[in-house]
């Protein structure tokens, strides 16, 4: 039989794994929709809704549902006044059951109201279990994964802590049978001691395992440090003195503002520039409170530039906005974003992220390592031929000329296209001046 301490730690184990199983079943719920559903939710619902229970408006929870069949969820929640007039029924039912209490119409999108909606329908009060993980990609395993991995090595763990047991009963039976004194018990951890010494070269190739893996876990450790945004680490997001959304000017659902309206910069200069308060000002004379915030933020950028909105006029009396940098290079770095913008006709996104569509506060989105530049330049394909750009134009010249160029541009084509390693992208110099 096996001792009562290893029957102790084979209950404890198998118990740890049951746990990570079930935690592995549970975890079902998209946390990105989640986690954006209830900052859309706290941000433009919270004040009349909750997700479950009634409240000035009706539960949340549910609603989607309820709307099956019965109109469009969606342009109800923009604007219900509007709907009801388009004799939907539904709506007026609601209407009517809630103390005919108006919704003011909302500056959502379809995608921000299909949050909410995922958001309620899945909510758990903080504290309770919730099951909540991110939704796998391509470039992160499921979280499942590596649950049934831990699992499969404890339960290897447990058969050979039950043979280790199993041994020692036996041994002790033959030596009871041969009149000698049973061994000693030894703990788990003396059970191993005495195997590592009985079996040297395999303890040294579990030792080397053990030593490579840790180095690994640090080499990525150390690689990790510094670097904000990607897959691995957390994004940098500072807060700002404005709470500037960028999801309502510059998302296509709503303003739909261009970038180098406000980053005007950023085609013709290496830096995109941080816009004045005087360019927010050049919609902000008359536009007074804000779908989300009202008139505080806004009020922000009045005593910036010491403009009265009552007797609509500059006071003289100004006060610089002091934003908190998000990206910053190392000194040692070139980056020109005109190159980018006006030459590789890169859009925005690329680099910074969907700050059109989730950012409500900028944040950090790529790491901006130097693998991750070299990485973008292997891969972005390059319109030479037939580009209305006068640098491409030149080069396309160059290679299509030229004895040396057509050889070029042959071994360019083998793959049917040209990258920007291949026209120096690679090139320490470009970089690093």
């Amino acid at each position: 039989m096996v001792s009562k301490r290893s029957t102790g730690l084979l209950h404890l184990l198998l118990a740890f794994g049951l746990l990570l199983s079930a935690n592995g079943v549970r975890a079902q719920v998209d946390q990105a929709q989640y986690d954006t559903g209830e900052k859309v939710f706290k941000a433009n619902c919270a004040s009349c809704h909750k997700p479950d229970q009634a409240m000035t408006g009706p539960m949340l929870k549910g609603a989607k549902a309820s709307w099956d069949g019965k109109g469009d969820i969606h342009a109800w929640v923009k604007n219900s006044q509007a709907y009801i007039k388009s004799g939907n029924a539904h709506a007026k039912e609601i209407f009517e059951s809630h103390n005919k209490i108006i919704m003011p119409p909302q500056a959502v999108s379809d995608a921000d109201i299909d949050a909410i909606l995922y958001y309620a329908d899945n909510f758990a009060p903080k504290g309770a279990a919730k099951a909540v993980a991110a939704a796998p990609t391509e470039a992160q395993p499921t979280s499942s994964s590596w649950q049934w991995l831990i699992i499969v090595g404890l339960l290897l763990l447990l058969v050979l802590l039950s043979l280790g047991g199993v041994r020692t009963q036996l041994v002790n039976a033959v030596r009871e049978k041969d009149g000698l004194a049973p061994e000693v018990n030894l703990t788990t951890w003396g059970r191993i001691r005495r195997w590592a010494y009985n079996n040297k070269g395999w303890a040294s190739v579990v030792v080397l395992l053990m030593v490579v893996w840790v180095s690994v876990l640090t080499w990525n450790f150390l690689f990790r440090i510094g670097v904000y945004g990607g897959d691995t680490v957390a994004h940098y997001k500072p807060s700002q003195p404005i709470a500037f959304d960028h999801t309502l000017h510059a998302g296509k659902d709503n303003l739909n503002i261009n970038c180098q309206y406000c980053h005007s910069s950023a085609s013709n200069s290496k830096s995109a520039g941080i816009p004045s308060a005087n360019v927010c000002m050049n919609c902000h004379k008359v536009v007074a409170q804000g779908p989300k915030t009202g008139k505080e933020e806004i009020a922000k950028i009045y005593a910036a530039t010491g403009w009265d909105p009552e007797k609509m006029a500059y006071t003289g009396v100004e006060k610089p906005i002091i934003w908190n940098k998000v990206h910053n290079l190392p000194d040692h770095v070139f980056f020109s974003h005109a190159q980018h913008v006006a030459v590789g006709k890169i859009e925005c996104q690329k680099c910074h992220g969907p700050v059109d569509t989730k950012m409500d506060v900028v944040e950090q989105w790529s790491p901006l390592t130097m693998s991750w530049c070299l990485q973008c330049h292997n891969e972005t394909e390059v319109k030479v031929a037939g580009s209305d750009n006068g640098y491409y134009k030149e080069i396309h010249r160059r290679l299509a000329q030229t004895p040396m160029g057509q050889r070029e541009l042959r071994k360019y084509l083998e793959d049917e296209k040209i990258t920007v390693r291949e026209l120096g992208g690679w090139e320490c110099a470009k970089c690093h001046y």
